[in-house]
Parts: structure tokens; C-alpha cells; sequence
């Protein structure tokens, strides 16, 4: 399920790296890629490969990066951001997780707020 970012604000992108008995973990090089698809299927980078960021104040394991969704956007583009850190355990793997969000115009019912947004991570 996609959460939804409003065309023109800012959206935090938030990844929270757990290993394999669910524990967080703090990655080795924490890195973000923000992408669409054109109406042809073809992939456009938006952001390339940057850093995420530790959150503040610090949680083991949890990173972010904030995203401003572009005004040229349409209501109802989707965007990804696949997350990327490296386990620091000998032998560690490269972790990844996908975020998927649906850009909605902020005249769409109940998008107007400029408030905190709950959501489930």
C-alpha cells in the first residue's frame, strides 16, 4: 500500500533496518534513490544514490531523507525510494527496502493540512 506525499510539500522518506532477528542496525553507507516510471515505462531518476540521515534524536538503525514531491507532479504519480545500507556484521549483506507513495494534489478532500501525518513503520 502506497502512502500519500502532497504535489508540492515535503515528504519524509523513513527506513528503519532490522537484521535478521529484528533488531535494528546501524547500516555502513545508508543511501537513498528516488525514481518514477514515464507513461512509456521507462525509469526517471529523481534523486541519485544519496546519503540518508540518522534521525534526530538518534534511534539505532533508523534513517531519513526529505523530499520535496515536485509541483510539476500529477495527482496520483507514484515515486519510489528504495533505501540501501550494508549489514557491519564480517560476511555483512546489503540491506534494501522500498518505500511506494502516491502524489495527491493538496485540493483533494483532507490534503490540505500542513500538520503531522500518522502512519505505521
Amino acid at each position: 500500500m502506497a502512502v500519500e506525499a502532497v504535489i508540492g510539500s515535503p515528504f519524509t522518506f523513513q527506513v528503519m533496518f532490522l537484521d535478521s532477528s529484528n533488531l535494528p542496525v546501524v547500516v555502513v553507507d545508508p543511501r537513498i534513490t528516488i525514481y518514477q516510471f514515464s507513461g512509456a515505462g521507462a525509469k526517471q531518476i529523481l534523486v541519485a544514490n544519496v546519503p540518508l540521515v540518522p534521525v534526530f534524536p538518534a534511534e539505532p538503525g533508523r534513517y531519513v531523507y526529505v523530499y520535496t514531491i515536485p509541483i510539476a507532479f500529477q495527482d496520483g504519480t507514484t515515486i519510489y525510494g528504495e533505501m540501501t545500507g550494508t549489514d557491519p556484521a564480517p560476511g555483512g549483506i546489503l540491506l534494501w527496502v522500498q518505500e511506494v507513495v502516491t502524489a495527491i494534489a493538496a485540493t483533494r478532500s483532507g490534503a490540505g493540512y500542513t500538520g503531522l501525518t500518522a502512519r505505521f513503520i
